[in-house]
């Protein structure tokens, strides 16, 4: 058996494996030509004074295998900060690990940690991807949107 799985925060120093993984995404969703961000311009947005966005990287015995990134902004109806998630990504070998979902629990206590929303879009198809939100509390709605509240205090 491997070494146990590892998320933690992402790192300037993480940008070319997260474009890789972005790009592997991308291919996925037969959506490359879409992607038009390089390594730098990820680590010129995401690092310094005013961060653009943020996120969390999955290990799993020695290898970045996921990645989940999200910005931030604020939800006017709730009248609370808004997490935004962009992106959660398995390498499709390690699926099944529950890489996807400890990656989306540490997304999801961030939020809990500020008080904010987190919103997110799903292809209404993606039956699968739709049960594992639920499974963590979401509500999906037949837009393809789908929100997370943090438990009222």
């Amino acid at each position: 058996m491997g070494a146990a799985p590892t998320i933690r925060p992402i790192e300037s120093g993480d940008c070319e494996v997260l474009f890789g993984l972005m790009a592997a995404l991308a291919d996925h969703e037969n959506e490359r030509a879409a992607l038009t961000v390089t390594a730098d311009r990820l680590r010129a947005s995401g690092f310094g004074a005013a961060p653009q966005w943020r996120g969390f990287i999955a290990e799993m015995d020695g290898a970045t295998c996921g990645y989940a990134t999200f910005t931030q902004d604020f939800h006017i109806w709730s009248g609370a900060p808004r997490i935004s998630l962009d992106d959660i990504y398995v390498a499709p070998e390690r699926r099944g690990t529950g890489l996807g979902e400890r990656l989306m629990r540490a997304v999801l206590d961030t939020a809990e940690r500020q008080g904010a929303y987190v919103s997110w879009t799903v292809q209404p198809e993606n039956k699968r991807a739709i049960a594992f939100y639920e499974r963590l509390g979401a509500k999906y709605w037949l837009t393809g949107k789908c929100g997370w509240r943090p438990k009222p205090k």
